[in-house]
């Protein structure tokens, strides 16, 4: 497969594989005493974070507290998570000091997902 130029080494540096995954996405940010949500779709997921459209943003480094569905678990999965990249709508979010639960759940997502495509 070509990779565009300067982007080859970034795809192969990547820790974790990254799995295609539609969900609707909530995205808090937390200015001053004023919580502010935006709703979003996310792309894809890893292991270590997700990726998403947004009509509005955030800089990078902007710590966020992610909520969005994933299969076979009924309530939304809500995480902290920090903005990583973003390029035009799209965003990519780290998540950031998970508990055993919660990367317990994004790690059988991920292996769901991993037979699915």
């Amino acid at each position: 497969m070509n990779h565009p130029e300067g982007h080859q080494g970034s795809i192969e540096a990547r820790r974790f594989p990254r799995y295609d995954f539609d969900s609707e996405i909530h995205v808090a940010t937390f200015g001053g005493k004023k919580q502010e949500v935006m709703r979003g779709r996310a792309l894809n997921i890893s292991e270590t974070g997700v990726a998403g459209l947004f009509v509005g943003g955030w800089d990078m480094g902007t710590a966020v507290n992610l909520k969005f569905f994933v299969p076979l678990v009924n309530s939304p999965l809500s995480v902290d998570a920090v903005v990583r990249s973003r390029s035009d709508y799209r965003y990519g979010f780290e998540f950031v000091e998970l508990n055993p639960a919660q990367r317990e759940v994004i790690d059988k997502t991920c292996r769901t997902l991993a037979l699915l495509q």
